[in-house]
């Protein structure tokens, strides 16, 4: 067996092992207790209101993501000239791997930012019914669910450059060297995604905790966080939407730029 083999080998039980681990915290964190009915009440109200909006902004991201693919085929296979110095001997062949690589980078992203929603929205009313009990029990709480995510994304982005790394190098003989060349399109795919996830989510918050202020405590005199202002529901929807879709999918393209780019220099 290669060196190669093996450190690949070691990369991927690694990125297994980080999965595994993801799924047994947020397990964990499922089986506690949700709280009294009025917890659950504005728990699903938020809930409702992520996931509506998850799916509307993902739809948009998936068009275009689509469009951009499209683009940087045209650009690598038709309209750039081949050069000598390219890591395969096409155009085509090169616009193909770096638009494969960047389709699978903008999934994976798209993956990483969902996961960390849906923990998010579901983790938020356990950790305040943790307080009813005692602190340490809505730290455990809090941090295992933050774990989930965290875990997931790191392990996810190793595991997306290990199975282009190894696709590529089983289906080519392409000199190793130059196959993270070929693979940078997942990061920049993971960028993208990562991108309007981000502004979505921050716009839609900010514009939401603004209005709540403004109608809420100035206009009607409600307190402020007050579940009976919708602007307040609005806002929290807005909190997991950006703060933990679009920061999981931020920081899943860090480490897939990290990982390649690391892969390029050494």
């Amino acid at each position: 067996m290669s060196v190669e083999v093996f450190l690949i080998g070691i990369v991927f039980v690694i990125s297994v092992v980080g999965l595994l681990a993801s799924y047994l915290l947020g397990k964990w964190v499922m089986k506690k207790s949700t709280g009294t009915v009025p917890m659950q009440d504005i728990s699903n109200a938020i809930k409702e209101g992520a996931e509506a909006f998850l799916k509307r902004q993902y739809y948009t991201i998936i068009v275009m993501s689509v469009i951009m693919a499209a683009i940087i085929f045209a650009g690598y296979g038709f309209l750039r000239s081949h050069h000598e110095f390219d890591p395969v001997s096409t155009s085509l062949q090169l616009a193909f791997w770096i638009t494969f690589s960047f389709v699978f980078g903008a999934i994976c992203s798209l993956i990483a930012g969902y996961i960390g929603m849906w923990i998010s929205i579901r983790a938020n009313i356990r950790t305040a019914a943790g307080v009813m009990k005692n602190l340490d029990e809505a730290l455990k709480i809090a941090l295992r669910a933050g774990g989930v995510s965290g875990l997931m994304v790191i392990a996810m982005s190793l595991l997306g450059v290990t199975f282009l790394y190894s696709i590529i190098r089983l289906t080519t003989t392409i000199d190793p060297t130059k196959i993270p060349l070929l693979i940078v399109g997942y990061g920049f795919g993971a960028s993208f995604v990562a991108l309007f996830a981000q502004l979505g989510g921050g716009i839609y918050t900010k514009a939401a905790d603004v209005g709540a202020d403004l109608v809420g405590k100035v206009e009607v005199g409600i307190p402020e966080d007050d579940p009976r202002n919708p602007a307040v529901i609005a806002d929290l929807v807005g909190d997991n939407v950006g703060d933990c879709a679009g920061r999981g999918a931020d920081l899943f393209e860090s480490t897939a730029a990290e990982n390649i780019g690391a892969m390029i220099l050494g």
